[in-house]
């Protein structure tokens, strides 16, 4: 059985994305392949982790000993077969949170696929935040999927316990929007896990 983590990005209690990471919950158990992928909830708020701050970037020291919180975000991501990353958009960027938390990681997502989903709560679906991860998960030697996903007016097409707003405008758009995500980042899982990149 293959692994996909699914990030809520934002650490904010108030956060939209966690309307989104519980619709995400939901559909889950609606896809095809729901028995031969496990999907994993990491809330970026429950590791706790402080800023950065340590004497070597980590590609150059891998095996150091951290703290158990910490150590805790690497060993989720490296088990891992792929993941989706749900982004809000911070002043043209992704949130500082989250930025920190990849500062964290060294080889853990090289070579795995990685799903950008952006949200807002307007019309632009957080399409900045987007393409400032990109660079960022490239640099970590993940395998970025084309095109991130944006879903704007979060608070008003969803509630807070993931299910769609009675009668919201965009619903039947961000439904279908959302399950291609799942869709397409389950089968890039299942093709470069089942056929990996050789390695020396």
């Amino acid at each position: 059985m293959f692994k996909i983590a699914i990030i809520l990005g934002s650490t904010r209690s108030q956060a939209n994305g966690r309307a989104l990471f519980n619709h995400l919950k939901l559909i889950i158990d609606q896809l095809p392949t729901h028995s031969t992928i496990h999907y994993q909830f990491l809330d970026l708020a429950n590791y706790q982790l402080p800023l950065f701050d340590e004497p070597e970037p980590p590609m150059a020291n891998p095996h150091r000993e951290l703290p158990a919180n910490q150590q805790q975000w690497l060993t989720d991501m490296a088990s891992a077969d792929g993941y989706i990353i749900l982004t809000p958009e911070y002043n043209h960027a992704m949130p500082a949170g989250l930025k920190n938390a990849f500062d964290f990681l060294a080889f853990e997502g090289a070579r795995k696929p990685a799903k950008i989903i952006s949200y807002s709560d307007n019309m632009r679906g957080g399409q900045f935040g987007a393409a400032a991860l990109v660079p960022v998960l490239q640099r970590l030697g993940m395998v970025v999927l084309p095109k991130p996903t944006p879903i704007g007016n979060v608070p008003q097409t969803l509630q807070s316990n993931g299910h769609f707003i009675d009668n919201a405008p965009l619903s039947k758009r961000y439904d279908h929007a959302l399950h291609q995500a799942l869709t397409e980042i389950t089968y890039y899982t299942t093709v470069l896990t089942t056929t990996p990149f050789p390695t020396d």
